[in-house]
């Protein structure tokens, strides 16, 4: 174990003084930058071991006095008055903060994007130093004493953020200082002469608002003028004459009223003119010739009214009809052969009237009062024999399944008229 340890100590030893004396060999993340090309086999130059780069390294060559104003050979550089006062206001901030090498010859110098936030507060608001030709050279600009940060962020120019509420909008004019690129050239816009925040906010340009009330109405042309590109093409609108605000208020298209009482209702067809897309398609709809007012009103579809007397209400067929999906499913509906009529009104279907001596005479021994065979209040759908027909399972079993009878459950099914021999003649079961 203990020649284990030696071996390793050995090793770890060799490859650091190899390290030393030889870094480029054993070290070498990538080619330098041009300028750092005579360092090539000088990593110490630059790296102290154990410690990585430092700016005191950085400042031994570039001398903070001489930045952007000589290179390392003492030779004079363009003059930049931006990049002197910004390294000049550096202060302790890391070199390699900004800078990095190891990306090749031509590889630049600087990382992006720029931190600012290690500049100091006082500096970071300084941003004409280094952003004096990215001012934008417009009249807004021009003006503007506050600083950059006061609308822009550090990381992009927009979106930008303008407190409005430092103006007073008191006019159009003020608007279209900055913002005169924006204005639309509809004929709308080019004939207002009010201030933009008689419509528009500060943040947004819409939606916006327009106060109707300061024109008159009388007359569609008026509404029209701003408003053509909202024009309805189809055959209505294309023939109305009248205002706009006949129909249509001032805040909203929809919704929208109508004044039927201009129009003689006396055809179907002037209806359809208008509402041919909501026609039903079923096949009452469909043969009826009648107009619409007939049974709808000018301001609903519905409700509606039907004139039941004009049809001949003798025969269930003419209920079914138009009313097919009305019909309840229960068996004294299913079994009844009589038309609708008998029992409903044509006005609504409830409430309804029965006639027992029609489809179950009450005589005999069927002289019962409602609740004898009706025992679920309210519910008449319903019905029990058992009350007074007091017959054992087996022996219903028995005597139905002797005359090849199996659907025994529903009694009114076979005995309509309440008798036993009905039921005889009903074993189709």
């Amino acid at each position: 174990m203990k020649v284990l340890q030696f071996v390793f100590i050995g090793a770890t030893v060799i490859l650091a003084a190899l390290a030393a004396a030889f870094p480029e060999v054993l070290l070498n993340p990538g080619p330098l930058m041009k300028g750092h090309q005579s360092l090539k086999k000088e990593c110490l130059s630059c790296h102290t071991p154990f410690a990585g780069v430092t700016s005191v390294q950085c400042i031994s060559c570039h001398k903070q006095s001489d930045i952007s104003v000589r290179n390392v050979a003492g030779s004079l550089l363009p003059k930049d008055t931006t990049k002197v006062l910004f390294h000049r206001g550096v202060g302790a901030n890391s070199c390699i903060d900004c800078h990095t090498d190891h990306r090749g010859i031509d590889a630049k110098k600087t990382l992006k994007p720029f931190k600012h936030e290690s500049l100091s507060l006082l500096r970071q608001k300084e941003c004409i130093t280094c952003h004096a030709p990215q001012k934008p050279k417009d009249n807004l600009h021009l003006k503007v004493t506050a600083s950059c940060a006061e609308c822009h962020g550090s990381k992009k120019w927009k979106p930008a953020t303008f407190n409005h509420s430092k103006l007073t909008a008191s006019s159009a004019q003020q608007c279209i200082t900055c913002h005169k690129a924006d204005l639309p050239k509809d004929k709308l816009h080019l004939n207002i002469t009010a201030s933009c925040a008689e419509c528009h906010g500060s943040k947004k340009w819409k939606p916006a608002t327009f106060n109707h009330s300061r024109f008159t109405a009388s007359s569609a042309q008026q509404c029209i003028t701003c408003h053509k590109a909202d024009l309805p093409k189809d055959k209505l609108h294309l023939n109305i004459t009248a205002s706009c605000a006949e129909c249509h208020g001032s805040k909203k298209w929809k919704p929208a009223t109508f004044n039927h009482s201009k129009l003689t209702a006396s055809s179907a067809q002037q209806c359809i003119t208008c509402h041919k897309a909501d026609l039903p398609k079923d096949k009452l709809h469909m043969n009826i010739t009648a107009s619409c007012a007939e049974c709808h009103g000018s301001k609903k579809w519905k409700p509606a009214t039907f004139n039941h007397s004009k049809l001949t209400a003798s025969s269930g067929k003419q209920c079914i009809t138009c009313h097919k999906s009305d019909l309840p499913k229960d068996n004294l509906h299913r079994l009844s052969q009589a038309n609708c009529a008998a029992c409903h009104r044509t006005t609504a279907w409830k409430p309804a009237t029965f006639d027992h001596n029609r489809y179950f005479r009450l005589d005999g021994d069927h002289r019962a009062s409602c609740v004898t065979c009706h025992t679920e209040p309210g519910n008449y759908k319903k019905y029990t024999c058992y009350n007074c027909h007091e017959h054992s399972a087996a022996r219903i079993i028995r005597k139905h399944e002797k005359e090849g009878i199996f659907n025994y459950q529903n009694c009114m099914k076979c005995h309509r008229d309440g008798s036993k021999e009905g039921g005889k003649r009903e074993g189709d079961d």
